[in-house]
């Protein structure tokens, strides 16, 4: 099965919301799970090997992954259980990637969409829900907690993360770039090693960028993560013209996302390093910046993390919160 976008971004804020610890919200998951239903999210449900498919091979062991067997006749299939206790009630594991799956014990596998898969659920009594990716971060859903994501209205959603911008897994990462976009000191030189030498190739076509404009690239060595995208923040002066294009930073880098098909990106504190601009005032700018962007495009489903690298940082989002 090829990569599915929604299996993907799933897989993606669960990982997130793992990251985030024990207070992570659990609404960027619940966008993820719900767009998927909507568009027909496939996902890898393993089953017992057939009898007839079993007699077929003669030895189970040249059952392998992607291999396609064609047979004459109806045949019937079982879902595998994990967690099945005393009473029998079980778990049915589902996993978002072939790389998932091929963490825990090799099995045979179905393709199923999601939707379909919660429909039938309720045909087996004893089923509690689905299990998502059970070999590593896995993420339980009962059956109450699927008619919660059932009934969930995906809308974008702001999370505050301790950690830098390569921490997460996202569509795209933000660069506090400077304005030649070949690379720098902070996260701007942590970015650009952890993607190779491709992406300053391919930061030189870009002729560079000015403060407050946005432009994207491809994201190269980094994992799990689809494209950069960088913005050049002002240095703190004190005039109302810093808060203008510290503004048009956050406008313009979700506006790139938007264009290129994201549904979630990562933040850096923009123009709080050696840039100077104080992090209580950055913060104010970086909320109602979003905030103004949800409301100008509530068609688009936008999962929003601000990761915070220093203490400070997350305390001065904390205190505006307050």
């Amino acid at each position: 099965m090829a990569l599915d976008r929604y299996a993907t971004a799933v897989e993606r804020t669960i990982f997130n919301w793992y990251f985030g610890g024990e207070n992570a919200p659990v609404e960027p998951v619940f966008n993820t799970l719900q767009m998927g239903i909507r568009h027909g999210m496939q996902v890898y449900v393993p089953i017992e090997t057939p009898d007839v498919l079993a007699r077929m091979l003669g030895d189970p062991e040249k059952l392998k992954a992607g291999d396609t067997y064609t047979c004459g006749q109806e045949v019937p299939i079982r879902f595998r259980h994990i967690a099945e206790d005393p009473e029998g009630n079980y778990l049915i594991p589902v996993f978002t990637s072939q790389e998932e799956l091929d963490k825990g014990e090799s099995s045979s596998v179905i393709n199923q969409t999601f939707g379909d898969l919660i429909k039938a659920l309720d045909r087996w009594p004893q089923c509690q829900g689905l299990v998502i990716n059970p070999w590593d971060k896995r993420m339980i859903l009962t059956k109450e907690s699927l008619e919660v994501v059932k009934r969930h209205v995906p809308k974008s959603h702001i999370s505050f993360v301790r950690g830098s911008v390569l921490d997460l897994h996202v569509d795209a990462i933000v660069n506090a770039a400077n304005k030649s976009l070949l690379g720098g000191g902070g996260v701007d030189g942590a970015i650009h090693r952890a993607a190779g030498k491709e992406l300053l190739q391919e930061c030189r076509k870009l002729n560079g960028c000015e403060t407050g404009e946005a432009k994207i690239t491809g994201a190269y060595a980094i994992r799990d993560v689809d494209h950069i995208i960088h913005t050049v923040g002002p240095v703190y002066s004190g005039k109302n013209r810093d808060a203008d294009l510290l503004s048009a930073c956050y406008w313009n880098s979700l506006e790139a996302a938007r264009q290129n098909g994201c549904g979630s990106i990562a933040f850096p504190g923009i123009s709080t390093g050696v840039y100077g601009y104080p992090l209580d005032e950055a913060a104010v700018v970086a909320l109602r910046t979003i905030v103004r962007w949800f409301e100008a495009h509530k068609e688009t489903v936008m999962n929003v993390y601000l990761c915070c690298f220093k203490d400070a940082e997350y305390e001065a989002f904390m205190r505006l919160l307050q």
